[in-house]
């Protein structure tokens, strides 16, 4: 009598791929508070400054159905400060996306990111993806009413001749807890030279949060997942190539359909995949949680549209 043996419902911590991701931005940016809040749905309540580098995962789920995507994103919080870039900047090399971060309420923060895009790019994965994050939105528009020093708000995302950004600041000072609100701070960032600044700079999503409300945190790495999902339908990176930044995971059935040259996973074709991604002028509407802005579109489940 024959066994059939069958494999086992794919568990919580099984995923399809995982990505390399790296925080990155100027000291005091709150890439920390907004890393933590991405993690535990909450806000960073004491903050101390990041040496060398912090390490995190977690899985998110793209899609529905035939369809349904687990990514786990590796995560590398680092330092910003200059005495630890050296360290910091060994941790880019093979990155397969980052976020990068800057302050909203400070000018010299918003100078600063260049710095560390430049040396992201050289030292990142040849398809490096990048969001941009501007951080600290609730500071600046004054709703900062918890005993957070960092902040994202809304979100908004650009194409390539308007770019909206938010960047996320983290506090890189000694441990803190402020037992009142700090008093609002001018916003120092004029949303226009982000989006003038990230079309140059070829950032095509940018994006404006809030770490301690956490509106917009959620989509960073989501939308983040979705751009390194369709170069990967493209044919732009590949996973099998080691300095990708990205690996197969362990759900198995990746690959073409030789019938119909149809993803196994996504149920795109490679006909298909050409509209997977491109940029839009039209304006999102804005919506609780998200936030509004015009950008490139990622990898959409279901359909040859962008997000």
């Amino acid at each position: 009598m024959s066994t059939r043996h069958r494999s086992p419902p794919p568990s919580s911590s099984h995923y399809d791929y995982l990505l390399k991701i790296i925080l990155l931005g100027p000291s005091g940016s709150g890439k920390t508070s907004l890393l933590h809040h991405f993690l535990h749905s909450s806000p960073l309540l004491l903050t101390s400054q990041t040496i060398g580098v912090e390490f995190a995962s977690k899985i998110l789920v793209l899609g529905s159905g035939s369809t349904k995507r687990r990514i786990k994103l590796q995560l590398w919080d680092t330092a910003g400060t200059e005495r630890f870039r050296s360290v910091s900047r060994s941790y880019y090399r093979g990155a397969a996306g980052a976020v990068l971060v800057w302050d909203i309420t400070s000018q010299r923060s918003f100078a600063e990111a260049e710095t560390f895009l430049r040396d992201a790019r050289v030292l990142g994965s040849r398809g490096l993806s990048v969001v941009g994050v501007g951080n600290k939105l609730d500071v600046a528009e004054g709703q900062h009413d918890d005993d957070e020093g960092d902040g994202f708000g809304t979100t908004t995302s650009a194409t390539p001749a308007s770019y909206t950004p938010s960047l996320s600041s983290r506090g890189s000072r000694s441990s803190w807890a402020s037992t009142s609100p700090p008093l609002a701070a001018q916003r120092e960032v004029p949303l226009s030279s982000a989006l003038s600044w990230a079309a140059q700079a070829q950032i095509p999503v940018v994006l404006e949060t809030s770490a301690v409300t956490g509106e917009g945190v959620q989509e960073v790495f989501e939308r983040l997942a979705r751009m390194v999902l369709t170069k990967i339908e493209l044919g732009e990176v590949n996973p099998d190539d080691p300095n990708s930044g990205i690996q197969y995971g362990d759900s198995g059935g990746w690959g073409i359909d030789p019938d119909d040259g149809r993803s196994l996973k996504s149920g795109l074709t490679i006909e298909d995949g050409g509209s997977l991604v491109g940029y839009s002028g039209q304006r999102i509407r804005g919506r609780r949680g998200g936030g509004k802005g015009v950008g490139l579109g990622g990898w959409v489940p279901g359909r040859g549209g962008c997000c």
